[in-house]
């Protein structure tokens, strides 16, 4: 209207001008009558204006409060819900499923803090169940299983997820694969991260299939049976993790190869870590102390241990047996009620450069058929002997440094 306005005034300063120095002032308005209907002939000509196309964005955060105040009164109703990849922020407070609760979308759970904000279910099989592409998180919520129903906590299986500062409690046991804090199987990749799974009837997290998370600064306690659990073809990072009051603090089986980094495995009732079957990976830099036995391998296992203090074991800080592998290097086993390292049966490690001191029995001790190579290694004030090979053994050894050790330095008739 404003552009069809400043038109008829511009022809009404045509017809002016006409008027001053032109023809006669008929002539003049029948011409300037002209020009105004062409010019609103051609306006008319170009159409209505452009209607708005703009679409309304749904919002993709919601809000849930404990007394159903909230965009949605109950989880599994927000669940069903919200779109793809929305985010539920939860206030403090107990969150209470009738059931369990099975997501098949990628959602992200914010909470304020594993010590207020609380998911729980007594439901059988689990608490929340997470399958599909992801990506799925949550953040400062703690997941309980309360009740007597076989039951894990939270199983994720397949696509990606993420954890920070949660809680896995609760679990229990009632078939092979139930009392699971946490448990990550299928292709699942992803974070744990200050997260806390403890109290639970069987395993504070399982890492299954072909899974490769990466663990960080979690604290896997007072679990029945073992806080870490690798198994399958499972892989990934686990790195300064604290895994005690167990069976043991981690155990790998099947052809698993995650990489074990500064975590502290102390304080188990067996194992600090226990490597079986054709598993692999790396453990470096790891505590495992106070425990029957710091570091066990056992079966076709081929680990590579470096740099590990294996120390104040009931028994020892490493062995070997069956048929295990792999390699020991630059490791320190001290202060154990037996040996430092001992092989077993056909076991065939690589020893290097490990400081056995101060154990009540043998620095390193060889046993039945074991051999491999023995080189480097530093075995000083133990109860017995530095390096003790029974008289079926067959190690090769090579530049060990045995001094001050009670019935002498390398004996070959032990």
């Amino acid at each position: 209207m404003r552009m069809k306005m400043r038109w008829v005034a511009i022809c009404l300063l045509i017809a002016l001008l006409f008027s001053a120095c032109g023809p006669p002032q008929a002539e003049v308005d029948g011409m300037a009558t002209q020009v105004a209907a062409s010019i609103l002939s051609t306006q008319s000509a170009a159409g209505p204006a452009p209607t708005s196309t703009f679409t309304p964005v749904p919002p993709t955060t919601f809000t849930l409060q404990a007394d159903g105040s909230g965009d949605y009164v109950t989880l599994a109703e927000a669940v069903r819900g919200v779109p793809e990849g929305a985010t539920l922020i939860f206030g403090p407070g107990v969150y209470r499923l009738t059931g369990r609760l099975h997501v098949r979308k990628s959602l992200h759970l914010m909470g304020a803090g594993m010590g207020q904000t609380e998911i729980v279910s007594a439901a059988e099989g689990y608490v929340i169940r997470f399958s599909g592409d992801g990506p799925f998180s949550a953040e400062d919520i703690a997941f309980r299983h309360a009740g007597e129903a076989a039951a894990s906590v939270v199983v994720v299986r397949g696509g990606e997820a993420a954890f920070a500062r949660c809680r896995f409690t609760g679990a229990t046991v009632g078939g092979e694969r139930d009392g699971v804090g946490l448990w990550l199987e299928g292709k699942t990749d992803g974070s744990v991260q200050d997260c806390v799974s403890d109290e639970n009837g069987n395993v504070g997290l399982l890492v299954g299939g072909r899974a490769q998370p990466t663990l960080e600064g979690n604290r896997f306690t007072n679990n029945t049976a073992v806080g870490i659990v690798y198994e399958g073809e499972a892989g990934g990072v686990a790195r300064r993790n604290q895994c005690s009051g167990g069976m043991a603090g981690i155990s790998l089986s099947g052809q698993a190869d995650p990489t074990l980094e500064e975590n502290q495995c102390n304080d188990n009732d067996v194992y600090g870590i226990f490597y079986m079957d054709e598993t692999g990976g790396q453990a470096i830099r790891n505590e495992c102390l106070r425990n029957e036995m710091g570091i066990l391998v056992v079966d076709r296992a081929r680990p590579t241990l470096e740099g590990n203090v294996c120390s104040e074991n009931e028994d020892s800080g490493i062995g070997y047996q069956d048929n295990a592998s792999g390699s020991a290097s630059e490791n320190e086993c001290s202060r154990n009620g037996y040996h430092g390292i001992y092989v077993y049966d056909h076991a065939w490690p690589a020893l290097k450069g490990n400081v056995c001191a101060d154990n009540e029995d043998g620095g390193i001790s060889y046993f039945d058929d074991a051999t491999g190579l023995v080189s480097g290694n530093e075995c000083v004030g133990n109860g017995k002997y530095g390096i003790a090979v029974q008289i079926t053994a067959n190690p090769t050894l090579m530049g060990n440094d045995c001094h001050d050790n009670g019935l002498g330095d390398i004996e070959h008739t032990y």
